[in-house]
């Protein structure tokens, strides 16, 4: 049964039998000693494919091959400015992606899809499984924006939904910063649009108390909130 394990901010663990996916392992600074110890033990000894989904700090570490080095076997696959900033601290079969790049990694299918930050967002299936993975693309609509910047980064965001809307979306990892209290990222519009089966909540910082405050707003009929309390919390698909 695959399995989501919860680890800090936008890093979680997909455990689909023998594959394990790592998403968004953030440097040092933002990822605490436990936190990190709890996610070395979830990719000890296993097939694993690290995902970057940009180079923040919070969402890349540079010293990513030796935080995953106890995998069995790994391979990387990162964004464009990953790998124009760290190329030379990952390993030469890295996968580098681009906006509209697909690959496929023996059964794992990934289509890089554009993000309204920096980096990319991805769209990943896998034995029956498909699940979308935002990175830092949301509906960043800070107040001190000009009307005409929150236009520009709501019709990207818009667009990046009418492109998942109608697909069968077993799980959607998308960002509900506490800091934009009102659109909650664009997440509570997601859900409306898309209905994934799973929806996991993103870009908290650790502040995990805010999905108590949050989940009516991130409750849909026919869709499973993945309301974790700590790190390794695990939810079932």
């Amino acid at each position: 049964m695959p399995r989501i394990v919860y680890i800090h901010h936008n890093c979680f663990v997909l455990e689909a039998g023998e594959r394990t996916l790592l998403f968004d392992y953030p440097a040092p600074a933002y990822l605490p000693e436990a936190a990190a110890r709890i996610c070395a033990s979830h990719l000890a000894g296993r097939q694993l494919t690290v995902f970057a989904s940009h180079s923040h700090d919070d969402h890349f570490d540079p010293e990513i091959v030796a935080a995953t080095s106890g995998a069995a076997a790994r391979q990387f696959v990162v964004s464009d400015d990953v790998a124009d900033l760290y190329g030379d601290a990952l390993p030469p079969g890295r996968i580098t992606m681009e906006p509209e790049d697909r690959v496929d990694l023996d059964g794992l299918t990934v289509t890089a899809l554009e993000s309204n930050d920096m980096g990319l967002a991805y769209l990943l299936e896998m034995d029956g499984l498909t699940v979308y993975y935002g990175g830092d693309m949301a509906l960043w609509d800070w107040p001190g924006n000009s009307p005409a910047a929150n236009r520009a980064v709501g019709m990207t965001w818009r667009r990046q939904l009418g492109r998942l809307e109608g697909k069968r979306l077993d799980v959607a990892y998308s960002n509900t910063d506490p800091r934009l209290p009102e659109s909650l990222c664009g997440a509570p519009e997601l859900l409306d649009r898309v209905r994934p089966r799973v929806f996991v909540p993103m870009h908290l910082g650790g502040h995990v108390h805010y999905l108590d405050t949050f989940a009516p707003r991130l409750t849909r009929p026919g869709t499973t909130l993945f309301r974790y309390a700590k790190t390794g919390d695990i939810l079932d698909i």
